[in-house]
């Protein structure tokens, strides 16, 4: 019986051993979440507006709240950011054709060891910034490891002056 007791005892001790040091831990935790798109349109340019694609982490430690230090030191050389993405953006440009509408050509990067399907789509501005025409979404399939291109034309002419593309993963 004494045996049984001790055991009980021993095993209440060790637990509250245990338990005593679990509440001396450093509050402190490492945080990695996702960096807001930032907002408005920079004309002339390409966004992979879907995070499954593309997207940018901010890291850093927090106390208490309050963030004491980057997560990694290569997040802290990137300003605290790290990126992970399926696809990045090898090419962007557009120019006249012939007829005087605008044709817009981005190519595109698959990084996955499987195949990609996205979609994009391009909003066309007037020389004062104004939205005049868009289209609709256009699928392009993109190899493993591989490059692809989205190439689209406005139907409308000369009145165009700048653009802007929208990539997604394809629905």
């Amino acid at each position: 019986m004494n045996g049984m007791i001790l055991k009980t005892l021993f095993t209440i001790l060790l637990a509250g051993v245990f338990m005593a040091g679990c509440a001396t831990q450093d509050p402190c935790v490492n945080i990695l979440q996702e960096k807001p798109l930032e907002p408005g349109i920079r004309m002339n340019s390409v966004s992979i507006i879907d995070s499954s694609l593309y997207s940018e982490m901010i890291g850093g430690t927090y106390c208490g709240g309050v963030q004491i230090a980057p997560t990694t030191a290569e997040a802290a050389a990137q300003q605290n950011t790290v990126a992970r993405y399926k696809i990045t953006v090898e090419q962007n440009e557009f120019r006249r054709t012939d007829t005087g509408t605008m044709e817009v050509l981005t190519i595109l990067r698959n990084h996955t060891n499987y195949p990609l399907q996205i979609e994009g789509r391009t909003h066309y501005f007037d020389k004062n910034k104004t939205p005049e025409e868009v289209t609709s979404w256009q699928r392009v399939q993109l190899p493993p490891k591989s490059i692809g291109t989205y190439k689209t034309s406005s139907t409308k002419t000369e009145k165009l002056a700048y653009y802007h593309v929208e990539i997604r993963e394809g629905r």
